[in-house]
């Protein structure tokens, strides 16, 4: 009898085995339509069209925000670009306090940052010493993004601070991003979707309790924790002693731990992965339900070109969605003073 239980057991467990692999089955072939459906619509699509963006509401919405940017020569357009969008996008009683720490940049340059400056907008250009870090070369991160371990310095008058990377758009006011909770917290970001698709890279970060990675580009950032905690010197420490891809990314990823907020997609939207992954995967990923890229990027505040891949080039194809976020980067860039 026991040997015929035994036998019911395996049998059992085979059956079940077998129900899940036709599950998973059924899933890969649904997801694999959804990308076939995606594809064929996206041949007739015609992407050289404006982005409506989502209308938003600016009763009661005021306040301060203190931004660092951090750039240098090369990446001079992009952070105009970057206030820009940010000025014509606010609401009209947001302040907004740019602090651009600078690396290598001329002072023809530096009085094109500062012409920026207009009603509830300041601009302050704070130059920077190169970082004497150690620094993988093959990769299209610039060292100059290593001076996010001295924001705490540069700015020692500031408890908290929103860093925005230079490629980005700002298309909604900040103070929503501004005003999340970070007590306690080192920091507030985006979940990145390396964590999923380039999970090679990031699981050997040892990040599996915590349960994300997440994306350097938009951080609420507590510069008094950071201070308190000795975090510059810590984040010096791990670069010089770690071979690291994605450099100042993943160092602040390990070294702040478990301290960090999740801020929501729309705070930091990364078009990159949505041109190697289908709407259905990318929507599971964030919580959403789009059904088109247009429901993808009309309502973020903060648009993200976090790829080597940037606007500033040659036009893309009509049937490609990223001609429509290289037609709105081109609505704010058109208009600035060429630089000297």
């Amino acid at each position: 009898m026991k040997d015929k239980g035994m036998k019911w057991v395996i049998v059992a467990d085979v059956l079940g085995a077998i129900v899940i692999g036709l599950l998973i089955w059924a899933s890969l072939i649904d997801r694999e339509l959804a990308r076939a459906e995606e594809e064929k619509a996206a041949v007739a699509q015609n992407y050289d069209v404006d982005l409506e963006l989502t209308s938003q509401n600016c009763g009661g919405v005021s306040g301060t925000a203190d931004i660092v940017l951090i750039t240098d020569a090369n990446y001079m357009d992009f952070t105009r670009v970057a206030i820009n969008s940010a000025k014509q996008t606010k609401c009209p009683a947001s302040q907004y306090n740019f602090h651009v720490m600078t690396l290598g940049v001329s002072a023809a340059d530096e009085a094109a940052l500062k012409a920026l400056a207009g009603e509830n907008v300041t601009i302050s250009v704070l130059p920077q010493e190169e970082v004497d870090l150690f620094y993988i070369r093959d990769t299209h991160v610039s060292k100059t993004s290593l001076l996010k371990y001295y924001i705490a310095r540069a700015l020692p008058q500031f408890d908290k601070v929103l860093y925005i990377d230079s490629d980005v758009l700002v298309l909604h006011d900040l103070n929503g991003i501004y005003n999340t909770d970070i007590n306690g917290k080192y920091l507030a970001a985006v979940k990145d979707p390396s964590w999923f698709f380039e999970n090679m890279h990031v699981v050997e970060l040892n990040l599996e309790e915590r349960g994300f990675y997440f994306n350097s580009g938009v951080m609420l950032m507590n510069l008094k924790k950071f201070r308190e905690d000795g975090m510059e010197r810590k984040l010096e420490d791990y670069t010089n002693n770690n071979f690291r891809t994605y450099m100042d990314q993943d160092a602040l990823n390990v070294v702040v731990g478990n301290d960090v907020v999740l801020l929501p997609f729309e705070a930091n939207a990364m078009n990159f992965f949505f041109e190697h992954n289908d709407l259905l995967t990318m929507g599971q990923f964030y919580g959403r339900n789009w059904r088109n890229y247009e429901e993808v990027f009309a309502p973020v505040t903060v648009l993200h070109f976090a790829s080597a891949k940037k606007p500033f080039a040659p036009a893309a194809p009509s049937n490609e969605f990223f001609r429509m976020l290289q037609r709105l980067w081109y609505k704010y860039y058109t208009g600035l003073p060429a630089l000297e």
